[in-house]
């Protein structure tokens, strides 16, 4: 019986050391954390950038029409008025043939290698051509 007893009190023992509940916990201290305020800066805030101011541009009214013209050459048949303007574009001019059907010389067709709508700025050409160029033979054709 003592046995017993003392296996009664072994088991008494360890089931009441069983059924302890968890030790408390310790409380805990605060901890102290640093608050860092983040301050606005003026230049952060967003500035409307002012809009492109849009000009209307009037388109330029259309150039007359050219009515002066230094002819280099005046040839009777057209294929050779058309070799003679490819020898001038060749040369770095900006030829053309002109045909006038009707009126004086109206069956030659006339190379033009400048064109001018200003009747000064034809007879300072004319002369440059004349004097600085060599071009002795070169005309002014006045369209109507």
């Amino acid at each position: 019986m003592r046995k017993l007893l003392s296996a009664l009190a072994i088991v008494a023992l360890l089931i009441g050391a069983g059924c302890k509940d968890e030790p408390a916990k310790k409380p805990q201290k605060p901890v102290k954390t640093a608050v860092v305020e983040k301050k606005v800066v003026a230049d952060t805030v967003k500035k409307e950038e002012p809009k492109p101011v849009v000009k209307e541009v009037e388109p330029e009214p259309p150039k007359p029409a050219d009515k002066y013209f230094l002819i280099a050459g005046s040839f009777a048949s057209r294929n050779n008025a058309d070799v003679f303007v490819a020898k001038l574009i060749d040369q770095g001019y900006n030829a053309q043939v002109i045909e006038r059907p009707g009126g004086p010389n109206g069956e030659f067709y006339k190379v033009a290698y400048k064109s001018f709508y200003d009747r000064k700025e034809a007879y300072a050409e004319l002369r440059t051509a004349r004097n600085n160029e060599g071009r002795n033979d070169v005309w002014l054709l006045v369209k109507k």
